[in-house]
């Protein structure tokens, strides 16, 4: 018995002992993650835990970095409160934001849960791998998590430190261009680079609409959130359920019915609503590159939307001393001009500007002042490799709707233009033979795909090739398809 004893421990130790040693070393590596925008995740936890005096704090997702400018909400409120924006990014989950907050609160504080419409944020959706690159792996940020995530967490971090060594050893540190970085936040939290108007197709994300019906009142959500109020309440704090800035234009549910879903959502919480859903939904010129991200105009309109709700709970006069600009344009449709040539342009010098080579191939759908390419022409179900034209008509060609390429059996490879902003969900289906899909758009958040099945329904092998200095990996809307990117650069011409 006593040799059998000394075996498992033995046994145990030399298990334990080589994957401490290992966690230790990738612990004490430097973190490749710091400057990217998840990177963000611990200057905000650290505002949380050292503000003082009372304080609001804003639970959510990345609406809450592009809607709330906290030092203008101070002012407003008179300075009577720390303002506290602690929201990041939807693919952390709000049960982490919840977990990770809730020792932070003492007697006086106001709690606003503001999560995105959608189905993931109104859920117990947990991410381990987005929670280490946030937290540069198993931190004590993440003590308050349950155990099933603290489970999974433990698991993925050996993957996660064999990343880390990878980054080490090739003296890799991401750092990313463009807004979605760290540094694209202020010490609040909030976002500050400038955002002049909305970029989207038509002004709204068409794979990221929104209905509003008994499948977002997830039980199982509302019920944490309620235990979450019940902590909250037991520490002197007061806690309102409120809803993210969302654009009216992809709002998918009729007034009456969202009236519904607001009663009913209230009944299943116990604690008021902050704000009514009319209040939160926006027009289209307010917002910038997703349906939850507000422009630099909507920011201020939002913080404003936010203060005057806050005031009225508090009985504070509904006065506000916040002037909000006027919505700002949609961004401008120049319609692209491709060279007069009677020359097909190779494939292998396409630089992704205006094309019209292989226009009378497709089948289109009229869209206000753009084009969607629909289909393809019989004769042409078995190009082997193609460009996607740009101008149809007069009119720029900005997406490629699902099924679209369907009976193409025989496609390769497909080359994107700049002039798309949308793909949609089976946009590849049927693409059975399909290798490689070129995208030339560098800024990935000017080019939106579904959240997921961009790539469902064709070759299991095929890459998505992204230019060799573009934003994909360290942007916001592609994270689902990071494992099927490959790099490329664009052909440029030799200059003497």
């Amino acid at each position: 018995m006593k040799r059998n004893l000394i075996k498992f421990l033995l046994w145990a130790l030399a298990v334990i002992l080589p994957f401490s040693l290992f966690l230790g070393i990738t612990e004490c590596l430097k973190n490749p993650y710091r400057e990217t925008y998840l990177g963000a995740f611990e200057n905000k936890y650290d505002h949380l835990y050292e503000a003082y005096g009372k304080k609001i704090v804003f639970i959510g997702g990345s609406s809450l970095p592009f809607g709330l400018d906290s030092g203008l909400m101070e002012k407003d409120l008179f300075q009577t409160y720390k303002v506290v924006n602690y929201g990041l990014y939807a693919t952390l989950g709000t049960k982490m934001m919840l977990d990770t907050s809730l020792d932070a609160l003492s007697s006086g504080d106001i709690v606003v849960i503001a999560p995105e419409l959608m189905p993931q944020t109104y859920s117990l959706y947990f991410n381990p791998e987005a929670a280490l690159q946030a937290t540069n792996g198993f931190s004590p940020m993440l003590s308050g998590l349950t155990l099933d995530n603290k489970i999974s967490l433990f698991y993925r971090n050996f993957l996660f430190g064999f990343e880390k060594i990878t980054h080490a050893v090739n003296g890799t540190v991401l750092a990313p261009s463009g807004i979605y970085a760290a540094a694209s936040l202020d010490d609040y939290g909030d976002m500050i680079e400038f955002r002049d108007n909305n970029i989207m197709n038509g002004g709204y994300d068409e794979n990221m609409t929104v209905t509003l019906d008994d499948a977002l009142l997830n039980d199982e959500f509302l019920d944490y959130v309620n235990d979450y109020i019940a902590a909250a309440k037991d520490k002197g704090a007061t806690v309102y359920f409120s809803f993210s800035p969302t654009n009216i234009a992809a709002i998918r549910t009729s007034e009456n019915k969202r009236a519904e879903f607001e009663e009913a959502l209230s009944e299943k919480l116990d604690c008021e609503l902050l704000l009514s859903l009319e209040d939160a939904l926006i027009d289209k010129r307010y917002f910038y590159d997703t349906n939850f991200h507000l422009n630099s105009a909507g920011q201020i309109y939002f913080t404003k939307v936010l203060s005057l709700a806050v005031k009225d709970k508090l009985g504070m006069p509904l006065e506000s001393t916040i002037e909000v600009p006027a919505p700002p344009a949609l961004e401008e449709e120049v319609v692209l001009t491709p060279p007069v040539t009677d020359e097909t342009v190779p494939f292998d010098q396409y630089t992704g500007e205006a094309n019209i080579d292989y226009a009378d191939w497709f089948l289109y759908e009229e869209n206000g002042n753009t084009y969607t390419v629909v289909g393809v022409k019989p004769e042409h179900y078995g190009m082997t490799e193609v460009i996607l034209p740009s101008v149809y008509l007069g009119k720029n060609v900005t997406a490629l709707a699902g099924d679209a390429l369907s009976l193409c059996t025989e496609l390769t490879a497909v080359h994107i233009g700049k002039s798309y902003k949308s793909l949609e969900a089976y946009a590849f289906r049927g693409c059975i033979a399909l290798e490689a899909i070129y995208l030339y758009e560098t800024d990935g958040n000017r080019i939106a795909p579904p959240s997921e099945h961009l790539l469902s329904g064709c070759a299991r092998t095929v890459k998505l090739f992204i230019p060799t200095d573009s934003s994909y990996r360290t942007g916001y809307v592609w994270s689902a398809y990071e494992d099927s990117f490959a790099y490329f650069t664009p052909y440029q011409e030799e200059t003497e």
